[in-house]
């Protein structure tokens, strides 16, 4: 209702400017009446391209009429707002970094002073005229406040009713509500904090969708709390910063030219977020649920799908059923092989390949009975061809090189190129453009590597010479292609100094002259094969002339698979590099016949001869294609449109987390069982699931949106219902898909082994590790979801107490050092000893908060690093010798009991070690009337006791126990699943601890 409210008064906002647009035109004797002519005609344009598009019935989407008006030019504040006054002027940037980069750029020689440490905030003062702010010009100062956020403020989610995976059918996800909920409380805080009061708001998110999306996000929280209330006119004094790089120069040119954020590119966000979240998550719920509970061998947590990510999936899964379904047949070549002057030349036969080996021997014989068997040289062609420079880097051609060329996978390029950004090494990373802009400094950023000792000295010269033009690209409107920002001076190691270098050498190259190559073809006819036009045969080669933009780009072929060089015809392209020797045309070159017996076509030298020339028969056999390279993946991503180029390498990066793919030899995704089977299945029941074009049509309707070409609902309703009506298919036809499951999985009864028994059944209790770790009942057919990110151990058939429950106990241990707990499987299952419990009394609710986390279990979505059992469970209750003052839990004696006694806390890290002199130690019945905890009752060995007269007889309620107190040890350790150290001694501090107390903890 929020939302709706706040789109009625954005809407009410637009009317409002554009009558004041209207009056200021009417004030300045505008050409109101024109502008409205040209509006109509560009309307009716627009009408005219929907229609073209409203015949293209393979899309699933009917064409939608522009709803949503293109950005108009917004009001700004009057130059004289603020006329002698004091202003404030809050600037916000996406990143921490960013924001210290703004405030370096634009403070100048002002004091710049900062505070908080998450997300710190820089303030400075200019003084008076435009110096203060170019939107202020009359303030008598500015005090500019710079800070930032951490990416997104919102995440997009179901609300608390639509949670559980188990209460809720995901049929009901496609028409529930969305609410965006704030990633981190403290964010929004820190925003409103800073924004109350200020005069001027200035958005430096990254020039992308996203960006938008966050700028908007950050006015959600800020907008009403500026100076001079009402939404409408505080908009007025919002702005929007658009740069491509973080150095000095271009932060004071998008402060020089502030525009405005744009509504239609966050709505494009608001929608695929909706869409994404709506199909995954229903999809992903169904699937998981039917398929986990049905076979214990699937190696993922979660079978999730995704509307981008499936997709991804079948490119890779459909190469390799090319491979798999791949006959190989045998084909056979003439072999014609000519020796001169010491060279040795394969040529290429002009037929190709015959896959008929009496075709091939019948010509050869042909050969052999011919009186005249010798060769002709029919042509002779030598020129010199252009390889043309690289086109400006774009971030498909980045992930695609750093994959091929340097052996970066593409989530890995992609954050090492951020850092990059970040640090101020290399512009904006996400970028579609692959021509430099004309405002570009080429020059400016040349001089900037000048002084490089790896390449200095080229760009010297280049610079001396002068530097070409960038060739072919296109210009997306977003930012200008990967660039170095800044040279490096060897500070930079490991990924982030093998990725700058390609960018700058990539960036040297496309402003390079081009490379010269010398290509030489000879083209020869076998005398007696004349008549049947098969006896054409070539050779040729290339020599480099002038090595142009090659000197500095290492790698000679990378990224773009497809792109031709200049000049070269598609055969020409693969010409090995080599010198072919001198031929002229009419030279006959006499035909040695072979008489081996493999008719490999071996050459016999005559004394005297300088030229020869054999023939035999080839024989090969065709050849199945290889898995995709991840570059191969990206360039199919981009021709169907899957992904940005903000999201290619999440997608990438997902299908190998969820086990549906393999990285293998040579950076080639090759698909796993599950992932094979899962593909397949789509296909079974609907192959539009797996298929990029139900996709495209969205990210172009999507598109539509960022344009103001399409109304955000209208869109996402659509594609809401077109998915709505898959899934519905998609539950009906499951059987389809569970019988290539059962074909390829082993049912749960088939998997594990017997663990612990069942308290009702009394059979034992298959332990499944998963993941998720789970026990079985192949008897009832139920699941006992157990906790994940520790050990699960038998506990030699001890039972749990809680009474009609009497299932056999594990232990569970869990951190480092690790504390053991009870652990009952089927207690840990049941709403009523369930952790983190929000203590509601409605049962319904009860209910539903732990089939949520019963499904969150099997989902193994959680670790549990902490006891798995409630402190009010007995079998807790009754091992509690002290609170915790450290936390809300309590201290345990730890179940492995002796020779090494000692207490263990179950909601912290913190393990208590008892002296070694304890010989024995019960936990009694007894309990402190104050406190609740059980005594305990000691026994020490004998000449060890620590107590008055060599006793060696002890109770006592441990935390008001001072002589205990001071024989203990305290120890805190880490939840963390890996060792991060040792303790040294008595009150030892572990790296990565918090230092122990040494002897005593005090009363609570």
């Amino acid at each position: 209702n929020n939302k709706n409210k706040q789109d009625g008064k954005d809407n009410n906002k637009n009317k409002q400017d554009e009558k004041d647009n209207n009056k200021i035109k009417q004030k300045k004797g505008g050409d109101a009446k024109q502008n409205k002519s040209k509006n109509e005609n560009n309307n009716k344009k627009g009408n005219n391209s929907n229609k073209k598009q409203d015949s293209k019935k393979s899309s699933p989407f009917a064409p939608l009429n522009p709803s949503v008006p293109p950005n108009q030019p917004q009001l700004t504040n009057d130059i004289n707002y603020g006329r002698g006054e004091k202003l404030t002027v809050l600037h916000i940037g996406e990143k921490p970094s960013i924001a210290q980069a703004i405030a370096k750029g634009l403070s100048g020689s002002a004091d710049v002073t900062q505070r908080g440490k998450t997300l710190p905030v820089h303030e400075f003062t200019h003084r008076g005229g435009s110096n203060a702010f170019p939107k202020a010009p009359n303030a008598s100062s500015c005090r500019h406040r710079v800070t930032s956020v951490a990416g997104h403020v919102f995440s997009v989610d179901f609300p608390s009713q639509f949670q559980s995976w188990d209460s809720v059918d995901p049929a009901e996800l496609f028409t529930a509500p969305v609410v965006k909920k704030p990633c981190k409380g403290s964010v929004v805080k820190h925003l409103q904090d800073e924004a109350r009061g200020v005069d001027f708001i200035v958005l430096w998110m990254d020039c992308d969708r996203e960006g938008e999306n966050i700028n908007f996000e950050v006015l959600d929280c800020c907008l009403h709390l500026m100076k001079h209330g009402g939404s409408n006119s505080n908009f007025d004094r919002v702005y929007r910063a658009y740069f491509s790089a973080i150095n000095t120069s271009d932060i004071k040119k998008a402060y020089n030219a502030l525009g405005k954020p744009d509504k239609n590119q966050a709505l494009s966000v608001d929608a695929r977020q909706e869409l994404d979240l709506k199909v995954g998550v229903a999809f992903s719920r169904f699937q998981t649920r039917f398929f986990q509970g049905r076979y214990g061998d699937l190696d993922s947590a979660v079978l999730s799908y995704g509307p981008c990510q499936t997709p991804t999936l079948g490119f890779c899964v459909q190469r390799h059923v090319d491979i798999e379904t791949f006959k190989p047949e045998p084909y056979w070549m003439l072999d014609l092989k000519v020796l001169k002057r010491g060279h040795s030349l394969h040529t290429t036969w002009g037929g190709g390949r015959s896959f008929s080996r009496s075709k091939v021997e019948s010509l050869v014989t042909q050969c052999a009975e011919s009186d005249s068997p010798v060769l002709r040289v029919t042509k002779v062609v030598t020129r010199e061809k252009k390889q043309g420079r690289p086109i400006p880097l774009n971030t498909v051609a980045l992930l695609k090189a750093c994959s091929k060329a340097l052996g970066i996978g593409p989530h890995q390029a992609m954050q090492t190129a951020e850092r990059l950004y970040l640090s101020g090494y290399l512009s904006y990373p996400r970028t579609e453009s692959s021509t430099y802009p004309k405002s570009f400094d080429i020059r400016g950023t040349l001089q900037q590597q000048s002084s490089d000792h790896r390449w200095g000295s080229y760009v010297q010269n280049l610079l001396a010479n002068g530097h070409n033009k960038s060739r072919g690209g296109v210009d997306m409107g977003d930012h200008p292609p990967i660039t170095p920002c800044r040279s490096s001076s060897g500070e930079l190691s490991g990924d982030m100094a093998r990725v700058y270098e390609f960018v700058v050498r990539h960036f040297i190259a496309s402003v390079s002259q081009d490379a010269v190559w010398r290509s030489t073809r000879v083209d020869f006819e076998l005398e007696p094969l004349k008549e049947k036009a098969q006896g054409k045969f070539s050779v040729s080669g290339k020599e480099l002339v002038d090595p142009g933009f090659l000197a500095v780009l290492l790698h000679r072929e990378y990224g773009n698979e497809g792109e031709r060089i200049d000049g070269l015809r598609e055969e020409e392209e693969d010409e090995e590099e080599r010198a072919v020797p001198e031929f002229n045309e009419g030279e006959i070159i006499p035909l040695v016949q072979d008489k081996s017996r493999d008719g490999a076509g071996k050459v016999s030298v005559a004394p005297g001869a300088h030229c020869f020339a054999s023939l035999g028969i080839k024989e090969k056999m065709t050849t199945p294609p290889s898995h995709l390279t991840e570059s191969e993946l990206i360039g199919l991503m981009e021709k169907h449109e899957i992904g940005t180029d903000a999201s290619i390498a999440t997608h990438i990066e997902n299908i190998q987390k969820r086990n549906y793919v393999e990285l293998g030899n040579n950076r080639r995704l090759v698909p796993a069982k599950l992932g094979l089977v899962l593909v397949q299945g789509y296909h079974q029941i609907d192959s539009d699931l797996v298929l990029p074009k139900v996709r495209s049509d969205i990210e172009g309707q999507c598109n539509k949106i960022a344009k103001g070409l399409a109304d955000r609902d209208t869109v996402v309703k659509k594609a809401i219902e077109i998915f709505s009506d898959k899934f519905e298919f998609f539950v009906k036809s499951i059987d389809k898909m569970d019988i290539l499951f059962g074909s390829s999985f082993a049912k749960l009864e088939d998997v594990g082994k017997p663990f612990t028994r069942c308290g009702k059944s009394r059979r034992y209790l298959q332990y499944i590790p998963g993941p998720p770790p789970r026990l079985y009942n192949k008897f009832t057919e139920t699941v006992y979801p157990l906790p994940a990110g520790g050990i699960v151990k038998q506990w030699t058939g001890r039972k749990c107490t809680v009474p009609e429950c009497d299932f056999e106990l594990c232990l569970y241990s869990c951190g480092q050092p690790p504390r053991t707990f009870p652990l009952c499987p089927n207690c840990y299952n049941s709403s009523d000893w369930a952790l983190d419990s929000s203590g509601t009394d409605d049962p319904v609710d009860k209910e539903d908060e732990h089939k949520e986390k019963q499904i969150q279990k099997m989902a193994g979505k959680h670790l549990v690093l902490e006891c798995p059992l409630p402190d009010y469970h007995p079998l807790i209750e009754e091992m509690t010798v002290s609170p915790d003052p450290d936390s809300d839990g309590v201290l345990i004696l730890d179940p492995h009991l002796g020779p090494k006694w000692r207490l263990v806390s179950t909601r912290n890290p913190t393990i208590v070690h008892l002296p070694k002199a304890i010989d024995k130690l019960t936990v009694m019945n007894k309990t402190d009337d104050v406190l609740g905890c059980h005594y305990m009752k000691i026994d020490f060995k004998a000449g060890e006791s620590p107590l008055e007269g060599g006793e060696l007889r002890h109770e006592c309620c441990y935390p008001t126990d001072e002589i205990m107190q001071n024989v203990s040890r305290v120890y805190h350790g880490s939840d963390r699943l890996k060792a991060s150290g040792r303790g040294r001694g008595r009150g030892g501090r572990g790296r990565g601890g918090r230092g122990g107390r040494g002897r005593g903890r005090g009363r609570r």
